[in-house]
């Protein structure tokens, strides 16, 4: 996006978020989910440093505190309103306003970042294919993307994935396509139905010489 395009998009997700921040996450319970499952799974790895795009009100980094409360933490967020609601829930976190597409975060923490997440985050930004160039540069060697998202619904009867498709195209999500995953080189894990997807992607920065 140029400038043009990235105040615009910002005036659209503040307008966007402004009002329903405080009840965001309530609202989001019922139907975002492997999101738990995958923070578990992330603290049990051996890493220091992550950074999750789009955190919006900081649930999941709140959550990740009380797993792993040695780990440095921080954030990219598009949006000032979500920013400014997930730096009063977690003010040791590191959170910077910024697009996934462009936002250089790998110094970030002070600490290498090990780990990049994005939790339904990544079917609903405008470029995803740059998001995800970007993060896997940005994560340090040996380091790891993670993206838990709406999966390809192939597993849930017709009917019901059509309406569900049609009904997350007005919150501009596209659900992530098992084809387009793996063709990036994603390890994959599905959810019950394929509702949601576990992608893990290895970093591509080079190690120092």
């Amino acid at each position: 996006m140029n400038a043009v395009d990235d105040d615009a998009h910002r005036d659209f997700l503040n307008r966007y978020y402004r009002w329903s921040r405080p009840i965001y996450d309530l609202t989001r319970k019922y139907y975002l989910l492997g999101r738990d499952r995958t923070l578990r799974a992330l603290a049990a790895e051996p890493w220091r440093g992550l950074v999750e795009i789009g955190p919006g009100t900081g649930r999941n980094l709140v959550a990740l505190r009380r797993l792993r409360p040695d780990a440095v933490l921080g954030g990219v967020e598009a949006c000032d309103a979500m920013l400014a609601l997930a730096r009063t829930r977690l003010p040791d976190a590191r959170l910077v306003h910024g697009f996934a597409e462009s936002a250089p975060y790998a110094d970030l923490l002070g600490v290498p970042v090990e780990r990049v997440l994005f939790s339904y985050s990544l079917s609903m930004i405008q470029d995803p294919d740059g998001a995800l160039r970007q993060a896997r540069a940005q994560v340090a060697p040996g380091g790891s993307v993670v993206v838990v998202d709406f999966g390809d619904l192939r597993g849930l009867p017709r009917p019901a994935a059509d309406a569900l498709t049609r009904w997350l195209r007005t919150f501009h999500v596209a659900p992530l396509q098992a084809s387009w995953l793996t063709e990036r080189g994603a390890s994959l894990t599905w959810g019950p139905g394929r509702y949601y997807v576990v992608a893990t992607f290895p970093s591509t920065a080079s190690r120092a010489a």
